[in-house]
């Protein structure tokens, strides 16, 4: 594993807390793992996107495929599904889970949402509905299909 900064190692930490509690450890290979995840955090990354970063350091592709489950049933990564394909990013912690993301349709890239203004109209929608439906929302996902800048120009 390559040198951290501060920020990936508090955000390392933090994951390997919650893969203890849950009585997993927190191995050399799971770690290799998040470390990806956590150095592209601003990617939506597949499965084999993770083990061509990894291969090198011996892990397999099965090791991959099961430790990515266990990060997701743990909550630690959000699964996503385009197409036939699964991408994973990690999950922010301390936040109330709500992910709008864009999908281009040429070609193919993912891409955040993060304008606070259109956060606060869907966090306000979020509120509306669980105050109408007498519910409570723990997660909410959003993809908008288009062209990306990139593919608009071309």
């Amino acid at each position: 594993m390559k040198k951290l900064n501060n920020w990936e190692k508090e955000t390392l930490n933090l994951i390997e807390n919650v893969i203890d509690k849950n009585g997993y450890k927190a191995t050399s290979q799971r770690r290799e793992i998040l470390y990806i995840f956590i150095k592209h955090n601003q990617k939506h990354l597949s499965a084999e996107e993770v083990y061509e970063y990894v291969k090198q350091e011996g892990i397999g592709l099965a090791t991959v495929y099961r430790n990515i489950k266990i990060f997701v049933d743990l909550d630690i990564l959000k699964e996503i599904r385009v197409d036939d394909t699964n991408y994973y990013e990690l999950k922010m912690y301390g936040k109330k889970p709500l992910h709008i993301h864009f999908q281009c349709e040429n070609c193919g890239c993912i891409e955040d949402i993060l304008d606070q203004d259109i956060i606060l109209e869907y966090l306000r929608i979020n509120r509306l509905i669980e105050d109408k439906q007498s519910c409570e929302i723990f997660d909410m996902d959003i993809m908008f299909h288009g062209l990306c800048k990139d593919c608009i120009k071309e």
